[in-house]
């Protein structure tokens, strides 16, 4: 992120809930919440242009992003990266499965979340950024993904692509797992994209 400052870039870079330093526990409604109170706070900083709030977003933050960009028009752009065109190809079909993987990495932090299995399940079916994306038009959308990408299959990459209106953008990474944030050629990619779309 210091790069793009270099370059006159102001970047917010957050977990949402359940991950890495935040609190709570991997929840899709409550991701929502997250990042609609990161783009109110950036929308309403002095000294940051209101019309120029890109979003680049990595695996099921870029499903939330795009549902987000579909609904709102605070976003200018939106790249993803890693993203699931859908969760009903990826997650296991118990639901007490996934809860159990998710306590197992530690994003889901207590032995009592979700209240509601079922519902909290349903929060991630519910994301389809393949539906959303038509309606992020006409503001640009790039999609990134990695070919060796492990937890979200390839082929999920030009399905977005294709569910998205122009302006729009497919780069598909040679030899590239899912946590496309340790990949060096991700940030020359995010650098040429917000050189695009300002």
């Amino acid at each position: 992120m210091k790069e793009l400052g270099r370059e006159g870039y102001c970047s917010v870079l957050f977990n949402f809930r359940g991950c890495g330093l935040s609190g709570g526990s991997i929840d899709m409604h409550g991701w929502y919440d997250d990042l609609c109170a990161v783009v109110y706070r950036v929308y309403n900083t002095p000294g940051i242009d209101p019309s120029a709030i890109h979003c680049v977003a990595f695996s099921a933050g870029g499903a939330v992003a795009a549902r987000y960009a579909s609904m709102e028009k605070y976003l200018q752009s939106l790249l993803l990266m890693a993203t699931p065109e859908n969760f009903r190809d990826i997650l296991p079909e118990d639901p007490l499965a996934l809860k159990e993987h998710f306590l197992k990495i530690g994003v889901i932090r207590d032995e009592l979340f979700p209240p509601d299995l079922s519902r909290w399940y349903d929060d991630f079916l519910d994301l389809r950024p393949g539906a959303h994306l038509p309606f992020v038009s006409p503001r640009p959308v790039g999609i990134v993904h990695g070919e060796d990408d492990e937890t979200v299959p390839p082929e999920h990459a030009p399905r977005l692509f294709d569910a998205a209106c122009h302006p729009k953008k497919l780069i598909m990474l040679p030899q590239a797992a899912h946590q496309l944030r340790k990949d060096p050629r991700v940030l020359p990619i995010i650098k040429d994209w917000l050189k695009q779309v300002r």
